[in-house]
């Protein structure tokens, strides 16, 4: 038998002993926990942590350890509008001597970028985000994200209108988007909510005519563009300008359906201040953001929200409905052709069918023509199709039959049911029968294959070669004496090519090799080399627009591009604020940088607002010129 004995402990020795364990413990977690969590990790970085509902801001996902992560799911963060802005590595490498050893020190990275837009105010957290890369994975730190309710202003509104607020399932309804300006801004991002609940809607764009004299520009919305129209428009007694934009919702599902509120971000201008004085610090960073009152232009982060709407979807009813109904909702029109029409018994036939009615064909299907039965009885229909193609104001869809008999004269007429909104009844269209000639397929008898009912004439006989076998043969007098000269080779077409073509094609694939690693390295090495000669060109093209705003939207959207393709950056939602820390970097003067600042505020303002007295074609392509000359001698 044991006995233990108890030992008294006092609180100081007590105090000690629990020290030594956790030192011990926390220098035992700092030797495992490298090999525990391997070379991969991941931070998330974000724009800003405070935002309206509706403000668009960046997150970026920070992979350390790997050049080629895979893309991590956002698909877990709640109240958020997520949209991806691409990827691009974050390799370094460099090289380090020590008393003369030398070490190379290669840091392996990536960084992923999406837009969030979030949907409701209130403190929104991103949970914990995984990124795998081969077989290791990282987990990102939970980020709370403080939500702003927004607020509508004199000078900027925004209002939503549906074209019926009363319709039936499938029956397309219109969303108009206007905003409402009263002063310059500089860049604008759409949030729609509507747009994204597809499980309630399918969505469409609207045809626009842009040669309609009208003035267009493509915004941006949600991960995609819109065609937005400029024009003018009165709220409350007051002018304003107005851009404007349509969608097409289809209705999925009856009920009574909330349509939230959409909002508008933008950089208004709120006012100018004094030029301070020209030997301060901020003396550039004015000098170059003055209008021609030697006023420097004030601008402010703005969300506007819009109005709520709501959409009452009705059921279709079920009296009257036909049992080959599938759901089309409008006035359809069915016409049908078939090619060939003279066939035998189980010869293909190209049915086309062509749908015409409602504006917007996209989600519409043919249905299936196994449930026209006079066609069934007739011809074999088999279960695949060619998907339908919108061709004008149709949509058309291929199909191929066989007939099964040759007693069939026709193709009988094609049966269409549809709701009619204007009546509130269903109605059938009917296609025009089609005739045919239908032929008996002739039976291959054994006869046939054997070549008995058609004998076929026999060929001259064989002559009978008189010399024998032997004659073929010849004597060695016949031999050539061919001494191997490797000189000798070159003086052939074929020698010099057999000799030649080897070393050639291994210095082909030599430089095809150090071509495809240079590429491999960099990517996006080949668009940057290329990117200067974009822009130079963008710029020429600009000076022969119309009008001074179209010159300057296409200065701006050439600018993006070119300096996303120089600094390995999603050019999409760019502004300065984004390339002004690289640029800096990359040893960019104070100077040229104000120079781009100005550029991409005027070019904002002169896109959504009025340009500015003393504008000209010109002078904003001299002045777009100055910059990329100046950028194109630091950024190769």
């Amino acid at each position: 038998m044991r006995f233990f004995s108890i030992i008294p402990v006092n609180n100081k020795h007590h105090k000690i002993i629990v020290g030594m364990v956790l030192l011990m413990w926390m220098s035992l977690w700092g030797l495992l926990s490298p090999a525990l969590a391997g070379s991969l990790s991941a931070k998330v970085a974000i724009s800003s942590d405070d935002v309206f509902v509706g403000e668009p801001f960046t997150l970026q996902i920070q992979v350390s350890g790997s050049d080629s992560p895979q893309k991590p799911d956002l698909s877990a963060i709640d109240g958020f509008n997520v949209a991806y802005q691409g990827g691009s590595q974050n390799s370094s490498s460099s090289i380090t001597i020590i008393n003369g050893k030398m070490t190379k020190n290669i840091r392996k990275g990536y960084v992923f970028s999406f837009q969030l837009t979030p949907l409701r105010e209130g403190t929104l957290t991103i949970p914990s985000l995984m990124v795998h890369s081969g077989g290791d994975m990282a987990m990102t730190r939970p980020v709370s994200i403080r939500v702003k309710k927004p607020m509508e202003t004199d000078d900027f509104k925004l209002r939503l209108h549906l074209s019926k607020t009363r319709c039936y399932v499938g029956e397309p309804v219109i969303l108009s988007v206007t905003w409402y300006l009263g002063s310059d801004v500089q860049n604008a991002d759409f949030t729609v909510p509507v747009l994204t609940k597809t499980d309630q809607f399918y969505i469409a764009d609207p045809g626009v005519n842009t040669n309609s004299g009208k003035q267009y520009y493509r915004i941006p919305l949600g991960s995609g563009q819109v065609i937005a129209e400029k024009g003018t428009g009165k709220l409350a007694g007051k002018t304003f300008s107005t851009l404007s934009f349509e969608k097409v919702l289809i209705p999925k599902r009856s009920g009574l359906i909330s349509i939230d509120p959409a909002t508008v971000s933008c950089r208004a201008l709120v006012g100018y201040r004094k030029q301070r004085n020209p030997f301060n610090d901020d003396f550039f960073s004015n000098f170059f953001n003055n209008d021609r009152f030697g006023r420097r232009g004030v601008y402010q982060q703005t969300v506007v929200p819009s109005n709520a709407l709501t959409l009452k979807v009705l059921d279709l009813p079920e009296a009257g409905r036909p049992s080959d109904f599938s759901g089309l909702v409008g006035e359809y029109h069915i016409e049908a052709a078939a090619t060939p029409t003279a066939v035998n018994v189980g010869d293909p036939i190209t049915l086309t069918v062509a749908l015409s009615g409602p504006d917007y064909l996209e989600p519409v299907e043919l249905p299936s023509l196994s449930n026209q039965k006079a066609l069934v009885n007739a011809f074999k229909i088999p279960g695949e199709r060619a998907s339908g193609e919108i061709s004008g104001n149709k949509k058309i869809f291929t199909q191929t039959i066989r007939p099964l008999r040759a007693d069939i004269k026709e193709i009988p007429p094609i049966r269409l049911s549809y709701f009619d909104t204007r009546s509130g009844t269903y109605k059938t269209d009917r296609t025009a029968a089609i005739p045919l000639t239908v032929s008996q397929t002739r039976i291959v008898t054994a006869q046939d294959a054997e070549g008995i009912s058609a004998p076929i004439p026999a060929g001259n006989d064989v002559k009978t070669w008189m010399g024998g076998i032997a004659h073929n043969y010849e004597d060695i007098s016949v031999l050539d004496n061919q001494i191997l000269n490797p000189i000798s080779w070159l003086r052939s077409f074929r020698g010099a090519a057999t000799v030649m073509v080897p070393p050639i094609l291994y210095l082909i694939l030599f430089f095809a090799s150090v071509i495809y690693r240079r590429k491999k390295k960099d990517p996006m090495g080949g668009q940057a080399k290329k990117a200067g000669s974009k822009l130079a060109k963008a710029i020429h093209h600009a000076k022969q627009e119309k009008t001074i705003q179209q010159s300057r939207a296409v200065i701006l959207e050439a600018f993006k591009t070119y300096l996303g393709d120089k600094l390995r950056i999603p050019a999409g939602a760019l502004i300065f604020n984004d390339v002004a820390g690289p640029l800096a970097q990359k040893g960019v003067a104070p100077e040229t940088l104000d120079d781009l600042k100005t550029l991409f505020s005027e070019c904002e303002a002169a896109r959504y607002g009025q340009a500015r007295p003393d504008d000209s074609v010109d002078k904003i392509g001299e002045q777009a010129f100055n910059i990329l000359k100046k950028l194109e001698k630091l950024l190769k």
